[in-house]
């Protein structure tokens, strides 16, 4: 019974959107990005976003994060930021998706 226990929660953990922050009505979208990665059998499919682009400046902070995944029967994948984030102005956002499945992310940057 706790393995079941356990294998639910880790599917659960996956196939979730993430906001990071605060995103205000006066907050501007400074970035979207739609991310479709195929599965891969016997592997883990990822993507990486960094904003601004290398060699870009950004004179605006980062007030807030939405990285929503599009995938609804729980085999989706999830995004975690490495560096940056709210508060800065940069981030660099990781997604990684289920073993043996793809990833179907809309993530949006936002700040002032």
């Amino acid at each position: 019974m706790n393995v079941l226990l356990v294998a639910s929660c880790v599917a659960t953990a996956y196939a979730v959107s993430s906001t990071w922050g605060n995103i205000s009505n006066s907050a501007q979208l400074l970035h979207a990005e739609n991310v479709v990665n195929a599965s891969s059998p016997g592997k883990y499919a990822h993507h990486e976003i960094k904003y601004p682009k290398n060699g870009i400046g950004n004179g605006r902070i980062i007030t807030g994060i939405r990285a929503f995944d599009q995938v609804t029967n729980n085999t989706g994948g999830h995004a975690t930021i490495y560096s940056g984030g709210p508060g800065f102005n940069f981030v660099h956002i990781k997604l990684q998706s289920q073993y043996n499945y793809g990833l179907i992310f809309r993530v949006e940057i936002y700040g002032k």
